[in-house]
């Protein structure tokens, strides 16, 4: 087994390691995950396609839709199970800061309007916030 290259490339986020288990993010992983096995088989069709060309076979291929099938399938397998080259990961680790920054900013939006909202139970107002009754 080969053993992969390491990542010259260090990153040091202060990322809430809760995030990487939001939906969003998971949606995000997957996006990512998709674009790279996208590319993959775009690339590598595309190869195909000039190998033929060079050599004079492109035309009478009957079986052509099954080959760019098996390689949109080896593409998303090498993505999924192996990681890929790793692109999705720089993709994601690129966009993860913004979604953890709209998330923490959502959530004080939300804490703040909770604090400005009177206390129904005890009819306590909080200040700030005037209540016509």
């Amino acid at each position: 087994m080969i053993n992969p290259i390491p990542s010259s490339r260090i990153v040091n986020t202060n990322i809430n390691p809760e995030v990487h288990n939001t939906p969003d993010a998971i949606k995000l992983k997957e996006s990512c995950q998709q674009f790279e096995s996208i590319l993959w088989a775009k690339l590598w069709k595309d190869m195909r396609k000039s190998a033929m060309a060079i050599s004079g076979n492109e035309k009478g291929r009957p079986y052509q839709q099954m080959e760019e099938l098996s390689l949109e399938m080896a593409s998303d397998d090498l993505v999924t199970s192996s990681g890929g080259a790793g692109l999705w990961k720089m993709l994601y680790d690129s966009m993860i800061g913004k979604l953890a920054a709209d998330m923490d900013a959502e959530q004080r939006r939300a804490a703040d309007n909770e604090a400005e909202q009177p206390d129904l139970e005890t009819g306590n107002e909080t200040p700030g916030f005037d209540v016509q009754g």
